[in-house]
């Protein structure tokens, strides 16, 4: 049984669902499933490393391009020296400047062409690229030999501006002959075929020859052209849609969605198509049926398997006192304005309350939050700590809060718990519920969607209060820290991974 992962996104920043594959892959390993993760487009470095960093190997990411050169995954494997030495040689170079992860290579004055080396590891390389009277003629990429060139040619913008336009992509073979070309979004074959975007899926998943025993697992549905292509197609392969966001929206409850999720309209609509749909709870596997059958779609199977999972328990007996951290993307929809005022209100009260706020996101909700911490005076207490891993972070925390309007799971509000973090979050579906239990290892504070100005200074008020109830109140805090590790131990690796080992033999 082989499972391909669709779909690992291109130019995106990290978010949820990228997370939740790097913790399944973790239980896939466990299980010593054959797991592959496919970009349907081709991918730059920091694509690679991106999801590397959440945990997928690099040798188990692939890409149609590269299948079609008969490659089966990326392999960053080319020594860097040993193409120093090659174009030293053939271009005559007269100098060579060594800077972190950028070789430069210089004659008569001008710059001739630049190695860049893998992100720390500078070993090996993966791109080279070429210039002529300083401007950009050609890139070549390296994933065990060479994968690509990019040809440019100088063009000028309205304005007046130059730049360098990409002509054409060619693709090689392992032997180095041209495989096929790319020019816009089609590609050209050798003999003379044009193919479109969904040309090449299609002849992607020919390459694969799937059988009734491989398994496709869709993480992502809206807009994407591998959806279209996969049920065309009707492959004899096992089919497995995983719902990580909300598939059905209130009024007032998401601004981007209203009642059925265009995200999954498409999965919905042809649900009898589909093996298995897999949801992180038991309240939502509930409301979906339910959704289905208002909408009057054909009901498939559901399974709950959690989205995210935990190796072990991190334990601390010296945090930080009086700590609160919260981690999230800072978008409209997670409500870090309302954390930040909940706990300028407490520190009032309680001066040695501190805040962490970690994660990244729109640039004008930044600049707002970071207003409302100056015009409060509270840059001493209230830090932004942008984008980073934080396996071994949270444990330092004595509480964690989440604002957030909805979560469909909540990995942050997993991995707080694993570390015995008290809990405050509002009383929304599906992950708040799911790991934060009212009086037991945290606080549920009440939410309307409508909310109006006055409701909001209230909830302030309501989760400032709670803030205070647990920092002042050791025995409270200590009480809630363990109950919060005796619930994330449920989601152990070894017992989620058995969910995964059990529904793939199953289905």
């Amino acid at each position: 049984m082989s499972v391909y992962v669709f779909n690992l996104l291109v130019g995106f920043s990290p978010n949820g669902i990228d997370n939740a594959q790097g913790y399944r892959e973790k239980m896939f390993d466990q299980i010593g499933l054959d797991s592959k993760y496919v970009f349907t487009e081709f991918p730059e470095m920091r694509d690679i490393m991106l999801y590397k960093n959440t945990g997928i190997p690099v040798t188990k990411m692939l890409t149609p391009h590269l299948k079609l050169t008969k490659r089966d995954h990326f392999e960053f494997v080319d020594e860097t020296e040993s193409m120093i030495q090659v174009i030293k040689t053939s271009m005559n170079i007269s100098n060579i400047v060594r800077l972190e992860n950028n070789i430069q290579f210089c004659k008569d004055g001008n710059l001739e062409c630049e190695i860049h080396t893998l992100p720390n590891n500078q070993r090996y390389f993966y791109e080279i690229i070429y210039f002529k009277e300083n401007c950009l003629i050609k890139k070549d990429f390296y994933s065990g030999g060479i994968i690509y060139s990019d040809f440019f040619v100088t063009a000028e913008n309205e304005d007046g501006s130059l730049y360098a336009k990409t002509v054409k992509r060619t693709f090689y073979n392992e032997d180095g002959e041209i495989c096929f070309e790319q020019i816009g979004d089609n590609y050209y074959l050798c003999n003379g075929k044009m193919l479109n975007q969904y040309d090449l899926l299609d002849l992607f998943f020919d390459s694969l020859d799937l059988n009734d025993k491989d398994v496709l697992l869709l993480d992502r549905a809206y807009d994407l052209k591998f959806n279209d292509v996969i049920f065309e197609k009707r492959l004899a392969c096992k089919k497995i849609c995983v719902i990580h966001s909300g598939h059905y929206f209130e009024p007032y409850q998401c601004q981007y969605a209203l009642y059925l999720s265009y995200e999954y309209y498409y999965w919905f609509k042809y649900a009898k198509y589909i093996d298995l749909f897999v949801v992180s709870t038991e309240s939502q596997k509930t409301d979906l049926v339910k959704v289905f059958n208002d909408f009057e779609y054909d009901i498939p199977k559901i399974k709950v398997i959690p989205v995210g999972a935990i190796k072990n328990l991190c334990v601390n007996n010296d945090r930080k006192i009086n700590s609160i951290i919260t981690a999230s993307r800072l978008v409209n929809e997670k409500r870090v304005d309302l954390i930040i005022k909940s706990v300028i209100k407490a520190h009032n009260t309680q001066n040695d309350i501190s805040l962490d706020i970690y994660g990244d996101g729109d640039e004008d909700i930044k600049c707002e939050l970071r207003k409302i911490v100056k015009d409060n005076n509270a840059e001493s207490y209230i830090r932004f700590m942008g984008y980073q891993s934080l396996e071994n972070v949270y444990k330092n925390y004595d509480l964690y809060i989440s604002m957030s309007m909805f979560e469909t799971f909540g990995l942050t509000l997993l991995e707080a718990a694993a570390s015995g973090c008290a809990l405050i979050g509002l009383d929304v579906p599906y992950g708040n519920a799911t790991f934060i239990k009212e009086g037991y290892n945290g606080y549920l504070v009440d939410y309307s969607y409508n909310q109006s100005e006055e409701s909001e200074i209230e909830l302030v008020e309501s989760v400032s209060e709670r803030i205070l109830k647990i920092v002042n109140d050791k025995e409270i805090l200590n009480e809630f820290s363990k109950n919060s590790y005796v619930l994330a131990n449920n989601f152990l690796l070894d017992k989620v991974a058995y969910k995964w080992e059990k529904t793939l033999n199953e289905t």
